[in-house]
């Protein structure tokens, strides 16, 4: 999960980098048409990141999602196996009792 965390982070950091970058850009595209072009580009720039973080959350969800997945079949044959065994148990409890009379 600790990738997900930092994934996560790094995706806030961006989408916070982006703000400021939107906020920067439109108050300098006012002022100053070359600064307005450099906005645009640190505003693409973050976007391509953002599309990143976003792709790798999606591969996280993923691996995630199989993990989940493998985990619930475990225990459901393990579920499976336990109850099998419980009532073996009980069969050869209830001989016992059969054979000593009680």
């Amino acid at each position: 999960m600790s990738e997900l965390k930092r994934a996560s982070a790094r995706l806030e950091q961006a989408v916070d980098r982006l703000d400021k970058a939107l906020a920067n850009g439109h108050d300098e595209a006012a002022q100053d048409a070359p600064a307005t072009a450099s906005a645009l580009a640190a505003v693409e720039h973050e976007r391509d990141s953002l599309r990143a973080d976003v792709e790798a959350l999606r591969s996280e969800r993923a691996r995630l999602a199989r993990a989940l997945e493998e985990a619930r079949q475990g225990q459901l044959a393990a579920r499976q196996a336990n109850e099998a065994v419980a009532e073996r148990l009980d069969d050869a409890i209830g001989s016992l009792r059969a054979i000593l009379g009680v």
